[in-house]
């Protein structure tokens, strides 16, 4: 569950060009993701599942902006399978839906070590004692968590170069 979201996430970021966002996720391990876990709806007292519906589960550590910055990667992520074109259809599964609680479930999960200061939810910090903030190593800068419009981001050269070949293999049948 943890190593599927860091890989789309790094997906999303190799796809679009985010360079700027590479280094960030680069620091990350699948344990430092949020979790989720599955809807379960009882019915005639059965449990029955919903497999491709989440609900999140906040990492205690983690800042408002750089959750927002991970979930806008998800989104991109169900935007990308959405507008998948000819050849580019994905296989498999469809991407999961991740839902918020209304009341968030937020657990005190392991944070990385050497991102910025402002990665770090500032309650998280205030939890800890002098030592263990030292061990985190936290970059004395603020990160930029900007991302451009999803509708105007472009694909990365290595998808342009695939789609350039591929156009060029049709154009020759």
């Amino acid at each position: 569950m943890y190593l599927q979201t860091l890989k789309v996430r790094r997906r999303v970021v190799s796809i679009h060009g985010l360079d700027q966002h590479k280094a960030l996720l680069d620091k990350m391990k699948p344990r430092h993701m949020s979790g989720d876990e599955p809807e379960f709806e009882v019915s005639n007292d059965e449990r029955v599942t919903h497999p491709r519906i989440f609900f999140i589960i906040d990492a205690f550590w983690q800042s408002g902006p750089l959750v927002k910055l991970l979930r806008s990667l998800d989104a991109w992520n169900v935007q990308d399978y959405c507008q998948s074109i000819g050849d580019n259809l994905p296989g498999g599964n469809p991407p999961r839906k991740r839902v918020e609680l209304a009341t968030p479930k937020v657990v005190n999960s392991r944070a990385p070590k050497g991102l910025w200061r402002n990665c770090y939810n500032d309650a998280w910090l205030d939890t800890l004692k002098p030592h263990e903030i030292r061990k985190l190593c936290i970059i004395n800068k603020d990160y930029d968590f900007k991302l451009p419009d999803w509708s105007k981001a472009t694909c990365s050269k290595e998808e342009s170069e695939t789609d350039e070949e591929s156009d060029s293999d049709s154009d020759e049948e």
